[in-house]
């Protein structure tokens, strides 16, 4: 009888430990698991970059549109959390961002950061978890090495391969499908504020918030008349060599729909910040 007992203590404890609990499901991701186990391959493959469908509002830098090939990379699950940005602050002394509206929650995505802060979080992260930085500087310049195995932002090329499902790409109105209310926080439902990351639907490739939350830093320069001068099968873009403003993609709690499509281009000047400006990671996989 004893031993029945025991057996079903161990088994109930088993089960209870193994079986997440409800706050547990909601609350993504856990903050000290910092980001490796939050990082998604993307398969590479090719896919068409930009836009030329009529039925939303499409913007003349989305046009024309043309064909792409990706190689294999990794991108973070979810944006960079609050939470996160807090154990860089300390580590590295810095300072956070001025306190929005909405107070500082732990599993809000992180906002109100520059360009440069966050290469800073890419290279900081590198470090910490003992992998080749991406990032070097020289003079005011930042050189991206996309052969190093460390963090860094996504390019706008890959950031829309990975909204768009990448490999598993069906065509859809935003990142994950076609209500935006299922997929993503923007104006209509925010309540003018962003919310815990990956409370929303993902798209085919296990990614939240890829439209809408907030707005995610790229790495490329930004050039309206870009996607005219570049050649069809163009292979692992960057971005122009130079300019004023850095990319953004993907659509806020503040944006319309429209704003919300993988197609969507925005920029803003690489030092500057807003409330509804964040990001996510990616890392570059030896070919």
């Amino acid at each position: 009888m004893r031993k029945t007992y025991f057996s079903t203590v161990l088994l109930l404890t088993s089960l209870f430990l193994t079986l997440p609990s409800q706050a547990q499901k909601k609350t993504n991701p856990p903050c000290q698991n910092l980001f490796d186990s939050h990082m998604i391959k993307v398969k590479g493959g090719s896919f068409q970059m930009g836009t030329k469908d009529k039925n939303f509002v499409v913007y003349k830098d989305e046009i024309k549109q043309h064909e792409v090939t990706i190689n294999s990379f990794e991108i973070s699950k979810y944006e960079v959390t609050v939470c996160q940005w807090k154990i860089f602050v300390k580590e590295t002394k810095s300072k956070m961002p001025q306190k929005p509206t909405w107070e500082w929650k732990e599993n809000y995505p992180i906002n109100q950061i520059t360009w440069e802060e966050a290469i800073s979080f890419c290279n900081w992260l590198s470090k910490k978890e003992k992998l080749q930085p991406a990032y070097s500087k020289k003079g005011p310049n930042y050189i991206c090495d996309f052969k190093a195995n460390g963090y860094r932002l996504p390019t706008e090329a890959e950031w829309e391969y990975a909204a768009k499902d990448g490999k598993l790409a069906k065509k859809t109105k935003y990142s994950g499908g076609d209500n935006p209310d299922e997929v993503s926080w923007y104006k209509a439902n925010s309540k003018n504020t962003p919310h815990t990351v990956g409370t929303k639907s993902p798209n085919k490739l296990g990614l939240y918030d890829m439209s809408g939350n907030v707005w995610e830093w790229c790495w490329d320069w930004y050039n309206k008349d870009y996607y005219k001068m570049v050649n069809q099968n163009t292979k692992n873009p960057t971005g122009p060599e130079m300019g004023e403003k850095r990319i953004v993609r993907g659509g806020s709690w503040d944006s319309v729909t429209d704003g919300l499509r993988p197609e969507n281009r925005l920029s803003t000047y690489p030092n500057k910040t807003h409330s509804f400006y964040g990001f996510r990671l990616a890392k570059s996989i030896a070919q």
